[in-house]
C-alpha cells in the first residue's frame, strides 16, 4: 500500500494543479480545504469586468437575474437574489480572498467597481497587465512584480508619467480616440524595450520629431517602436513623411528577414557613431494589419 503524501508533497501537487481543477477538487475535500489557502495558486489569466470574470478557461457572467458559468462548451446557471455588484464581489472573494500568494501570468482589468470590490490587502504577482482602469488595477499588484513584461492600456493624461508603464519591457498603447496626437514629449518619457501603438482610428504620432531629437542630442535610442494599423494608406503617408525628412538615408535593408510592404522605401538613419535607426514597413495583411517599424540597431 503506497504511503500517503506528506504536507510538502500535497503542497507541490496543489501548487502545480490547474487552478479551476484545483478549486473543483478542494470543494469536495474538507481535509484539503484546511491547507488550500496556504498554498500559492497559479493562473494563466484573470479577466475582471463589471459583469464577468474569467479564471483560465472558466467564464463567469453575472446577468440580470442569473449567474452563468461556462467551461469546455458546458454552461451552468444559478439564480441570484442580490445586486450585480454584491454578486460579483462574493464571486471574487470566493475565488481569490485569503490566499497566501496568487501568481497570474496575465491580469486583464476592465472593471470600474470600487476598491472594496476586493480586499484592500490583496496583491497579485503578475507578469503582464491589460487594463482600462489602470490606476485601480495597479493597486492590486504586488510591487515585486515590477517591472512588468507587458502593459496594455489606452492613452490618458497620466499614462506616460506612470513608471509601471514607462519601465515595462513591452508597452502596448491601444488608441481608441479619433484624431489623437501622441506627442514627442510623451514618447521621450518611455524607457521600454518595445512600444507597440495599435489603432483603427485616425491619429498622429510624433515619431519623426523624436528621431530628430535623438540626432540633435546624440542620445542613443533604445526603444523599438511598432505602429500597427489596418490602414495601409496611413503607413504609406507616414513613410512619405520619412522620405521628406530623411530621404538621403534611404537603404534596401536586404539583410533583414522581413515581409516588407512592397512599393515603399526603407531607411537607415544614423543617430550616433554606435547607433542607427532602421525604418521599414511589413505586410501582415493576412492578419488584417500592417506594421511600421522604427528599430534601433547598435553598430559593432
Amino acid at each position: 500500500m503506497p504511503l500517503p503524501l506528506s504536507y510538502p508533497g500535497f503542497k507541490c501537487v496543489l501548487e502545480h494543479l490547474e487552478a479551476v481543477k484545483r478549486i473543483h477538487i478542494i470543494g469536495r475535500s474538507p481535509g484539503l480545504q484546511k491547507i488550500d489557502k496556504l498554498v500559492p495558486i497559479c493562473l494563466e489569466s484573470i479577466y475582471i469586468a463589471n459583469d464577468r470574470m474569467t479564471f483560465n478557461k472558466l467564464w463567469i457572467t453575472c446577468d440580470k437575474d442569473e449567474v452563468y458559468l461556462k467551461m469546455n462548451r458546458k454552461t451552468f446557471s444559478r439564480q441570484r437574489a442580490e445586486s450585480q455588484k454584491d454578486t460579483m464581489k462574493k464571486l471574487a472573494h470566493f475565488w481569490i480572498t485569503g490566499r497566501s500568494k496568487i501568481y497570474v501570468d496575465k491580469l486583464n482589468w476592465f472593471c470600474s467597481l470600487p476598491l472594496d470590490f476586493l480586499p484592500v490587502d490583496l496583491k497579485f504577482r503578475v507578469n503582464s497587465l491589460e487594463a482600462s482602469d489602470f490606476k485601480t488595477a495597479v493597486h492590486f499588484i504586488d510591487p515585486r512584480s515590477f517591472p512588468l513584461k507587458t502593459v496594455v492600456t489606452v492613452p490618458e493624461a497620466s499614462t506616460f508619467d506612470n513608471q509601471v508603464v514607462t519601465f515595462a519591457e513591452t508597452f502596448n498603447l491601444n488608441i481608441i480616440i479619433d484624431h489623437l496626437l501622441v506627442t514627442v514629449e510623451n514618447l521621450k518619457k518611455l524607457n521600454n524595450k518595445t512600444v507597440v501603438v495599435k489603432s483603427s482610428w485616425d491619429f498622429r504620432i510624433d515619431i519623426i520629431p523624436l528621431i530628430e531629437y535623438h540626432i540633435e542630442t546624440e542620445k542613443d535610442i533604445c526603444t523599438t517602436f511598432v505602429i500597427s494599423t489596418g490602414d495601409k494608406g496611413f503607413i504609406r503617408e507616414k513613410l512619405r513623411e520619412f522620405k521628406q525628412a530623411f530621404g538621403k538615408y534611404r537603404r534596401n535593408l536586404n539583410g533583414l528577414n522581413e515581409r516588407f510592404l512592397p512599393g515603399v522605401s526603407r531607411y537607415s538613419i544614423p543617430i550616433t557613431d554606435k547607433c542607427r535607426i532602421n525604418v521599414y514597413a511589413t505586410d501582415e495583411s493576412k492578419k488584417g494589419f500592417y506594421n511600421l517599424f522604427v528599430k534601433p540597431v547598435l553598430e559593432l
